[in-house]
Order: structure tokens, then sequence, then C-alpha cells
């Protein structure tokens, strides 16, 4: 039997001319990249650079393509390169986001040590800004009028494509004018002082010493700095290394805190506050949750009696009860009393002016003072010293075990708040461990990682909210406002945000101007990309064949296919 035909082979000419495709496509690329970065050494980066490099460029790749014969301009618009080119975009993307950008020099050669020279001398530290980013942004240009133009004239049926089309271009446009014309800047007001007429212009977070007009008058009429309340919260650190003036730092920086309470609807009270015993994530996969929250804390010891166990006498010293077993002492508050409990006669606490010396064997208990000694038989409930020091049951066989609780439970009152204590519950490395965390005796809990660690400890004097009561001018026009985060005020073309405050000085408020702009274009350009992308997907299929178009129904059964 012959062998069975194979399947046709593609034709040659396809072959070669996806060839030349993927070859021309590596070409543009590729050389835009290496041309930016050799020019790059004379020319250095900068917002200018960047729209007149890309601007240039795209026309020269467009005159080639329109220009010269061959698959130049089928490439441009084809999809191989589309996703070349946003490939070499993306990588860009990653470099900039990993690298800090528009930083003074030093600071690369401190902070990425032997990648700090290869980052200057490349241009990195400036990378959306240098000419090979500019000929990526050619390219990308050219690419979209090239598939414009192959779809020309503009009908009903490829209308979506070109609003899309005329979406990015003018999205791009007003990022260009973003780029050159955008200023972004500095003003320092005080309630009462001179009104604010120019800004001062900024770079990367750094004062630049030049001045740009506002256009308007803008005066501060009043700063109120609102201030949390007094509240205790667990808190995140991580041990930061620095370099300030060349000299290496290392010192904890808070990260994050945690409000050890939580609101509980009930039915009785619409915001009562409860403890908050959920599980916490934290970095390096370490977590931890409260098992008791303890406004007042209070530390009690109860024994009971239990085989195998060992001898426990309860006193009552000032009020305060606690279970002693051989060996063990309690001393009041002033220091001018205490009480032994041994199995044969303890000696006396050394520099106490008197002293019950309790001895289980014999059952009796000497007042041992200056003056002499006294022994009186050891009974339960025996007061001494006018009733400041009780002796309860003495258990010959006990365990002990100590309770946490607190003497007010009224978490919702700031007064109840005497001695905060929590009792944190952490997870590190599958290891869980109770720690006994005092607010007014502050220490640190280390985790997994030896640079992160909790602690629990009392907030106050932060800042809740800065506000800045301004008025703006310009000419008849005078427009009060109020200025906080995440609430800026726009007024003669310029956003004012609220960035800074000085503590120090309640009048002076900080504020960043900022005046874009591109910004209306880059969202035009978006809403036409939508309407685009929305037109192709649900208006053209109806105009090219009535409706969008389903598979064909399979055919039936036993007929030949």
């Amino acid at each position: 039997m012959s062998p069975a035909p194979s399947s046709p082979a593609a034709p040659p000419a396809a072959g070669a001319a996806a060839e030349r495709e993927a070859r021309l496509t590596a070409l543009l690329v590729a050389g835009a990249m290496i041309l930016g970065a050799v020019l790059q050494i004379w020319v250095p980066p900068g917002p200018l650079t960047l729209v007149a490099a890309s601007g240039l460029a795209s026309l020269v790749v467009l005159a080639l393509a329109f220009a010269v014969p061959g698959r130049l301009r089928t490439t441009l618009a084809g999809f191989r390169f589309t996703a070349t080119l946003l490939i070499a975009l993306a990588v860009f993307a990653i470099i900039g986001t990993l690298v800090l950008q528009g930083k003074p020099a030093a600071l690369y050669l401190q902070r990425y040590g032997a990648f700090g020279p290869i980052i200057v001398a490349l241009r990195f530290d400036d990378i959306f800004h240098g000419l090979p980013f500019a000929g990526l942004n050619a390219l990308f240009g050219a690419a979209i009028i090239s598939s414009a133009s192959l779809r020309w004239p503009v009908s009903a049926r490829r209308a979506g494509f070109f609003v899309a089309h005329v979406g990015l271009l003018v999205t791009g446009a007003g990022a260009a004018a973003s780029s050159v014309l955008s200023v972004r800047g500095r003003i320092d007001l005080f309630a009462g002082g001179a009104v604010a007429t120019e800004v001062r212009v900024t770079r990367g977070g750094q004062p630049t010493g030049a001045l740009a007009p506002l256009g308007f008058e803008l005066k501060l009429d009043q700063f109120d700095l609102v201030n949390y309340q007094t509240e205790y919260r667990v808190t995140y650190y991580e041990v930061e290394r620095t370099v300030r003036d060349g000299v290496p730092l290392e010192g904890p920086r808070l990260k994050t805190s945690f409000d050890p309470l939580q609101e509980r609807r009930a039915l009785s009270d619409d915001s009562a506050r409860a403890p908050d015993l959920t599980w916490h994530r934290l970095p390096a996969g370490d977590s931890f949750r409260l098992k008791g929250v303890y406004p007042d804390f209070v530390r009690t010891t109860t024994a009971a009696a239990a085989p195998g166990g060992q001898p426990a006498l309860q006193v009552t010293v000032e009020g305060k009860s606690r279970w002693l077993v051989h060996g063990e002492s309690v001393t009041s508050a002033d220091g001018r009393l205490a009480v032994a409990f041994a199995a044969a006669r303890p000696a006396p606490p050394p520099g106490v002016p008197m002293a019950f010396l309790i001895s289980d064997e014999a059952r009796q208990v000497v007042v041992h003072t200056a003056d002499g000694e006294q022994v009186l038989p050891l009974t339960d409930g025996l007061a001494l010293l006018g009733g400041a020091v009780r002796v309860g049951p003495l258990l010959q066989s006990a365990v002990r075990t100590t309770e946490y609780g607190s003497r007010s439970v009224d978490y919702g009152d700031p007064a109840a708040w005497r001695n905060p204590a929590v009792l944190l519950e952490t997870r590190s490395g599958g290891v869980l461990k109770d720690e006994l965390l005092l607010a007014n005796q502050p220490r640190a809990v280390r985790l997994g990682s030896p640079n992160a660690f909790l602690a629990f400890e009392r907030r106050e004097g932060e800042a809740k909210a800065y506000l800045s009561h301004v008025t703006a001018r310009q000419g008849d026009v005078v427009e009060p406002a109020v200025i906080s985060v995440n609430d800026p005020f726009t007024f003669g073309g310029w956003t004012l945000y609220q960035v800074n405050y000085n503590p120090e000085q309640p009048t002076y408020s900080g504020l960043e101007a900022v005046r874009d702009p591109g910004v209306t274009w880059v969202f035009a350009g978006f809403t036409l990309i939508c309407l685009g992308v929305a037109y192709m997907f649900y208006v053209e299929p109806r105009l090219r064949g009535g409706g969008i178009e389903r598979p064909a129904p399979p055919p039936p059964s036993g007929t030949p296919s």
C-alpha cells in the first residue's frame, strides 16, 4: 500500500514573509533601544527629550513606511510587532519600578552597591525620560497610525477600530503634554501671614530653585490639627538600615499598628467595644492574635489540692492575697513588713522592720521585730497587725496557677485604662507562644524574622487630620475652601494637596501644588478607547451580518460530513 498523502506544506512564500517580518520586528525594536542608548551619552534624559525624540522618530518611521516599498508598514501594523513592543515596554516598566527614579546619583551608589554605577551610567535613574524609551514610544505611535492607514477609509463597519485608535493617539498626546507642561511644587503658608502667588517647583521631591506663578492669590485663614485620642495599640516594627551623611544607621521603624478592640453591634448598645480576638497576618508568614485584653490588669494566683504537689499557704497583705510555697515571701508596698513561708523557720528578710515567719513543720508564726519575737500558733484565718496581714488555708499538696484579670472591663471608658495589658499569642514557623505585654512596662516580642517584633504601646498626640482653611482670589472671583489629606482643592488650573504640618508651629501649613494640562486629554483618550472597543464588540458584528455570528448546528446523525 502506498503511504497516505501528508498534509500540504505551507507555501514557501508565506514562510519567507513571516521570517522577514520577524527579522524586521527584531531590527526595529532592538535598533530603537540601542540607538537611543548611544545617543543618550550626549543627550540627557528629560521630559522635553522624551516628547521631542518620540515625535521626531515617529515621523521618520512613518515617512519610511509610506515612502519605501516593502513590508515595513504591514510589519508595524502586525500583531507580532505589537506584542514584541509591549514586551519591551513591560521590561522598562519593571526596571522603572525596581529602581528609584529621579534621585541624586549618590543615593544609587549607597543603596544599590555595585549596581549603582551601572544604573547611573545607563540612565536607569530616569528611565521613562530617556531616549531608549522614547524610541519605543515612537514605534508605538507609528504602529497605531500604520494600522489605521491599512484600514482606510472609515466606514460604519470599521468606526469602532478608528475611534479606539484615535483614543490611543489622544491619550499619548495628553501624556506628552503632562510630561512637558505639568508643574509640581510646594507652597508654605502661615495663618494670618502673607498670601502666596508663586510655587516652589520640585522634581523628584527635591526643590529645583525655580518658581512658577500661581495666577491667583492664596491665603491661609486658619489651620486645624486634629489629634487622635489617647489609645493603646499593638504595634509592629521592623529594624531598618539607612545611611545618613555617610554614616550607617540601624533602628526600628513602625510599619503598622492594630486596635486591640473592635466594634460589636448589640441590641442593647449600638456601638459597644469588645476585644478583637481574631488572627492577624504579618510579613514573612508570622501571625498573632489577642487571647485577652485587660484595661486595668491584675494578676492573681490560685492553688488547688493535688497529689504530688507541694505545700502552699495563702496569705493576704494589705488586701492582696497570694499563695506562697516553701522558700517564698511577700513584702508590703511600703517595704515595712514581710511574710515568709518555709518548712522550717525561715530567716527574716533583710531590711524589713517587721517580719512574720511561718513554719510549716512547727505550725507556728514568729512575729520578728527589732524589740524581740513573739510566737503564735498557725491557724486558718489568723489576723495579724490589726488585720493588715491574714493567714489563710494551708494545703499540704497543691498546684498553683496564675490567672490574669482586670479590675474593670469597661473597654469604652478611657479612665478605666489604668494598667492596660494584653495576652498575645504569636505563631512563627508553626510554633505558638504566649506573651503578656503591659503598656506601662513596654518590651518587644521577637518574631520569626530577627528584624521584626511586636509591642503594646500607649499612642497619644498622633495627628488624625490637618485641615487648611484657605481663600483663593483671582480678580473678582473669591472661593473659600478646606484642604485636607485625600480632599484636595482645585482652582485656576492648579490642584492643591495637604501634605505637611509642623506640630511646633500650629499656624503653618504645607501644600503641594500640581498643574497638569494633559490629564484631561488622557481621560478623554481613555473614554474614546472604551467607546471604540464597545462599538467593535457590540455594533460592528450586527452591521456585518445582522447579528452576532453563531456556530452552525451539527449535521443530522448518519449524514456524511
